[in-house]
């Protein structure tokens, strides 16, 4: 089972950040994402540009490559494509 939990943080200036947990039990294992707030606010109507380099350092490209409970992935991503679509539809 997955548990998950959010902290706002503040970067210290040699990039280091300290979570503090109370919801881990010593000797728990956790995962950690670390989602950064952009630093230039976003302006009505402009897109961001995002890269190849900056998807690959996202860490969003194979997140989830260690699931057991995924199996083949090309068949995963259909099977939600399928389910999403079918959802469209029933509204």
């Amino acid at each position: 089972m997955i548990t998950a939990f959010r902290h706002k943080v503040t970067g210290r200036p040699d990039g280091r950040i300290e979570i503090n947990a109370p919801e881990l039990k010593p000797g728990e294992k956790a995962e950690v994402i670390v989602l950064v707030e952009s630093r230039k606010p976003k302006q009505a109507g402009h897109r961001q540009v995002i890269t190849a380099a900056d998807l690959l350092a996202s860490g969003l490209v194979g997140m989830w490559s260690g699931r057991k409970d995924i199996g083949d992935s090309l068949e995963f991503a259909q099977r939600l494509r399928r389910a999403a679509e079918n959802r469209e539809m029933k509204q």
